[in-house]
């Protein structure tokens, strides 16, 4: 084996470990804040990937979602049991389903907005410069990119302008 190929499995090894590292933690302080208002984290991430694509279908939510169909369909029936969200079918396509927000998971979803302090992720960044951020964002984002494709790459940089543009959606009541 080369010192080439030696250095790059250390490479992939350094940063296997430290992305898993930080899904762990960031898994942990998302499971942490879903639960407080009843919800799963992957609930939880549907009811705002929602917020931002109401009327998706179940293949878009499972691109978005980075999940199988069968998890979001799954997952749909729960939530849909639970009053948060509804099924409808397409006027176009009767094959197809679109999952909307109800009223109910609409608050549940704000209410998710209070356990901001659960994610240690957000003051770590705050202690940053913004340099640091924007270096750090540009590399996830080409790497996600390659991984997952412009697609998925395209509703992160929607949602978050979507964010801004409804900051006072945002507030808490």
């Amino acid at each position: 084996m080369s010192q080439e190929q030696v250095e790059n499995y250390r490479r992939l090894h350094v940063l296997l470990n430290l992305i898993r590292g930080l899904y762990k933690a960031l898994d942990s302080d998302w499971r942490k804040a879903a639960s407080e208002v009843g919800l799963t984290p992957c609930q939880q991430h549907l009811l705002w990937i929602l917020s931002f694509r109401n009327g998706s279908t179940l293949t878009e939510l499972s691109e978005i979602g980075v999940w199988h169909v069968s998890t979001v369909m799954s997952m749909v029936e729960r939530m849909e049991k639970n009053g948060l969200v509804t099924k409808v079918v397409d006027l176009n396509d009767a094959r197809t389903k679109r999952i909307f927000v109800t009223e109910k998971g609409s608050r549940v979803r704000k209410e998710t907005l209070k356990g901001e302090e659960h994610f240690r992720l957000l003051s770590l960044m705050n202690n940053m410069n913004e340099q640091e951020v924007k270096e750090g964002t540009k590399i996830l984002q080409y790497l996600v990119s390659e991984l997952l494709g412009e697609r998925f790459i395209e509703f992160v940089n929607s949602s978050s302008e979507q964010i801004l543009n409804k900051k006072e959606e945002l507030a808490l009541e």
